[in-house]
């Protein structure tokens, strides 16, 4: 008995110190508001006696009492408060004459066609409610109290056992109506304006009983067993919708307290051990979507209920997840669900019809897009990323979610422009799933995965056909993007070649590559001349092609295939004009030439049996030459100037490989394979490679960076291994056997060692300084190659003379290597002086000029004393022959280019100025 009588103080307690906060506030109110009236009359009665006095009137005349017209309610279903159906106020303007220009002007500024967007100002959403709580925060209190104090008796009633289980869930909603029919009674009689005395009152009471109510049905379902699951729902969804109804005629005030109340509640009543609680998801489910319903009846100022409806159902439902991994599956629902509604509740509309612009564009353009937009966006993004999240539980169900969000935005959200790319996060959520997490068991695992995603590109596909509020390249590109990208994924993360066969999967890839060719198809037939679209899908369509023979293939028949891949490429673009798919030229070259040099690379060319090689080299040359040669064959008005440049480069980079590569290996052949021959035909095909790509950076080609960058590369490798063969190849350097010349005097391993390396770098100068190119660079290429020329003729002096056995620099010189050495340097001092007399160029002549001083200067201080005999009597007489010829020549030349500057005694300009005595004949 002494029990009972204290569980029934407690609930006094509980709900009495509420209920007389709220009475006694009313009763402050009143007496304010009566407070104000009374002040008010007094200034009204004030005002007439100053009035009275200043005019001579009665102080108290009677006046006419003037009717006040009774507020009339807006219809549920009409314009929100503050809302007009036109756009712009009617202005009564003066009456004026058909001539009256003035009056036009004024009329057409003041209602333009296109009234500019207006800019939101004053303080945001956080700033306002905490100004209205710092005021009103004892409205706050008083529902919080109210709620628990509902939710407090039914679970108190639980623990103690002492009124049996209905009569405790009967309790809870006589309480909770009790509130509401309080809460109406209030509103009807005093009203809920924040002008009167009872401001926000209804709401809180409304507010508390529908919290009350709901946690009233859970406890009936998880305390007491006492209705089903299905039962529990259909309560709590005729609740949801009273809430709606009284949310119509109350303010914001009362659906923020039942979202926040009805959200709290399951976590406050709690459930028995091993209680179901998946339809609780349904239950946060059926929140979010009755705040998003109030709130698009309402339309409050700044849509914050639809934010907060969908923040506490997002939130609620996933704090519950984390906590029951088991209600995973039913999570993803209920958040999927949210999403759907965000789409479509905001605006009122069975079939989302967003306007533009979209969340990202407004965003990249410095301003903020429409608030039902950005609603919609951030509910499917956040339902995208926890599918995600997901998918560790509940794998399918996730990628099921993905696809599901992917097919809402692109085909029932096909009116709605501004909604285009909340497509985004489905599909690298799809992405997201795949590479995060790991595969299941099974090849068919594999097969669904892909088709996952073939139906998002089939979707992206079904929406690219509509003309209107359609981003046709984006959709496009989805298109042709989605479902090749999750096969990528699938290779890489779960091995999807080794798990189901590489046979099977290539047949996958041309599966998907057939349907990105329908596609190409029907955008052909769609856009007439504008190829752009079909050029796309048949880009992608032949990269598949190319992956595919790559999964079945060996290593020489994939190299080359890539090539002739890109060459059938360029005929089919020449052909039926897929400008588009030229570049498929651009992305082969580099895949080439990375199997060319790295995997399977130089070895595997040096090593392998002769045919697979040349088939993947020859192959490599011949497709990159017949894509060059079709794409000057295309017309001059539609060329394609960069795949141009590449297939070019890309054709005369695999000769030079290929022909350095069976230089290479008939040398192996024949037994020579010293170290500098290594380092020359290294460095031979790396310059090959640099030069390839500096012509196509000299065409003028797209990516000028990317370019040099590759070509300083290619060019720093090719110049470590020229380092390579000067020093520790070097056989002037190196102990006999070690690094020993193969072949001949003349003709060795020297001409592949250093000649054909200088006379590369010679051709790189000549067309650098063809191009008119920077002058410091030009000097590089030429000094370069003039120096691996010189030690090459070094060598092969040293080599006629010595011999293989004799090349170190430690075994000295023979005197007539070092006559050669002379006679050597006089050709070449004489050569580069008459090329400078002949093209006029003072710098060939100062450099021949230079060579013949160091010459002049080794024989007096080298040849003279080292040499004996007729050798040293050869070299001085060679020596002044040379230069006395050099002399005439020079005399000569010089008198020929001043002529015509200073003609003598009348005769003709080109007449000599040594008295008639010119050369001879």
């Amino acid at each position: 008995m002494m029990e009972t009588l204290l569980v029934f103080m407690a609930i006094a307690l509980v709900v009495g110190v509420p209920l007389a906060i709220i009475a006694l506030t009313v009763s402050v109110f009143g007496l304010g508001r009566r407070l104000r009236a009374a002040e008010q009359e007094i200034a009204q009665m004030r005002g007439g006696v100053s009035r009275a006095t200043d005019d001579g009137s009665a102080p108290f005349a009677s006046q006419p009492a003037t009717e006040t017209k009774p507020v009339e309610k807006a219809a549920p279903w009409g314009p929100a408060a503050g809302q007009t159906d036109d756009p712009l106020p009617v202005i009564p303007l003066p009456d004026t004459g058909p001539n009256d220009t003035d009056a036009q002007v004024f009329i057409s500024q003041t209602s333009p066609a296109n009234p500019p967007r207006p800019i939101r100002s004053g303080p945001n959403l956080i700033d306002r409610a905490i100004a209205w709580l710092s005021v009103n925060w004892f409205y706050a209190a008083a529902a919080a109290s109210l709620a628990l104090a509902g939710i407090f008796l039914v679970q108190y009633g639980a623990e103690q056992g002492l009124l049996p289980p209905p009569v405790r869930v009967i309790a809870a909603l006589i309480f909770g109506a009790g509130l509401i029919a309080g809460g109406e009674l209030i509103r009807r009689r005093f009203g809920d304006g924040e002008d009167v005395a009872t401001a926000y009152l209804p709401s809180v009471l409304s507010g508390a009983g529908v919290v009350t109510l709901f946690g009233a049905v859970l406890g009936a379902h998880h305390l007491y067993d006492l209705i089903g699951q299905g039962a529990a729902l259909g309560a709590m969804s005729v609740i949801a919708l009273g809430a709606i109804v009284l949310g119509w005629f109350h303010g914001p005030l009362l659906v923020a307290v039942g979202l926040i109340g009805g959200a709290v509640t399951p976590f406050v009543v709690g459930g028995g051990r091993g209680a179901d609680l998946r339809p609780l998801h349904g239950y946060f489910l059926i929140l979010a979507v009755m705040g998003l319903s109030i709130d698009a009846v309402r339309r409050w100022r700044g849509r914050w209920v639809s934010g907060l409806a969908l923040a506490i159902g997002l939130g609620a439902s996933t704090l519950l997840a984390l906590g029951n991994p088991d209600t995973v599956t039913v999570h993803l629902m209920a958040v999927t669900g949210m999403a759907l509604a965000a789409m479509a509740l905001p605006i009122a509309r069975l079939q989302p019809d967003h306007a533009g612009p979209m969340v990202l564009t407004a965003a990249c353009k410095g301003y903020r897009a429409p608030l039902e937009n950005l609603l919609a966006f951030a509910a499917v993004s956040i339902a995208a990323a926890l599918a995600v999240l997901g998918a560790a539980e509940a794998l399918w169900p996730a990628i099921a979610v993905q696809v599901l969000l992917f097919v809402a935005v692109a085909l029932w959200a096909q009116k709605a422009e501004g909604l285009q790319d909340a497509a985004l996060a489905p599909a690298l959520g799809m992405l997201a799933i795949i590479a995060e997490w790991p595969a299941p068991d099974g090849a068919a695992a594999i097969t669904l995965a892909l088709l996952a995603g073939g139906t998002l590109s089939f979707a992206a596909l079904l929406r690219s056909f509509r003309d209107t509020v359609t981003h046709r390249l984006g959709w496009a590109l989805a298109t042709v993007l989605i479902a090749p990208a999750t096969g990528l994924a699938l290779h890489l993360a779960w091995a999807a070649p080794s798990m189901m066969g590489a046979y099977v999967w290539a047949l996958h890839a041309l599966a998907v590559a057939a349907g990105l060719t329908l596609a190409a198809g029907v955008w052909a037939s769609m856009d007439g001349e504008d190829r752009l679209r079909p050029s796309l899908a048949a880009l992608v369509a032949v990269t598949l092609i190319a992956y595919a023979l790559g999964q079945v293939a060996g290593e020489a028949a994939l190299t080359a295939s890539v090539a002739l891949i890109a060459a059938g490429a360029a005929w089919l673009d020449r052909r039926f004009n897929l400008p588009l798919l030229s570049w498929f030229v651009v992305l082969a070259a580099p895949f080439t030439f990375w199997r060319l040099m790295g995997v399977p690379g130089l070895e595997w060319h040096l090593e392998t049996p002769i045919l697979p090689a040349l088939l993947s080299m020859v192959g490599s040359a011949a497709g990159f030459g017949l894509a060059a040669l079709w794409l000057r064959q295309a017309d001059p008005a539609k060329g394609r100037p960069e795949p141009l440049a590449v297939a070019e480069s890309a054709a005369l980079a695999a000769i030079g490989y290929t022909a350095s590569i069976l230089l290479w290996r008939a040398l192996a052949q024949w037994g020579a394979d010293p170290w500098h021959l290594r380092a020359g035909l290294t460095a031979l095909i790396w310059l090959i490679l640099a030069w390839a790509q500096f012509e196509v950076w000299a065409r003028g080609g797209r990516m000028p960076w990317l370019r040099l960058g590759l070509t300083a590369a290619f060019g720093g490798i090719a110049g470590l291994a020229l380092v390579a063969g000067l020093t520790f190849g070097n056989p002037l350097f190196t102990f006999p056997g070690v690094n020993s010349i193969a072949g001949w005097p003349v003709l060795n391993t020297l001409i592949p060692g250093y000649l054909l390396p200088a006379l590369l770098l010679l051709a790189v100068w000549w067309r650098m300084a063809h191009l008119r190119l920077s002058q410091a660079w030009t000097l590089m290429a030429a000094a370069t190659g003039c120096m691996l020329a010189g030690v090459w003729a070094v060598l092969t002096i040293r080599h006629f003379w010595q011999g293989a056995d004799r090349m170190s620099i430690w075994k000295g010189a023979m005197q007539p290597e070092t006559t050669t050495y002379t006679i050597a340097l006089l050709i070449l001092g004489a050569a580069l002086f008459y090329q400078g007399v002949a093209r006029r160029s003072d710098l060939w002549r100062r450099a021949g000029t230079a060579v013949l001083a160091v010459t002049m200067l080794k024989v007096f201080l080298i040849d003279v004393w080292s040499l004996d005999g007729l050798l040293r009597v050869g070299a001085l007489i060679a020596l002044a022959t040379a230069m006395g010829g050099l002399a005439w020549l020079y005399r000569w030349a010089g008198g020929t280019t001043s002529a015509p500057a200073s003609p003598v005694q009348g005769l003709p300009s080109d007449a000599p100025r040594d008295g008639g005595q010119g050369p001879p004949p």
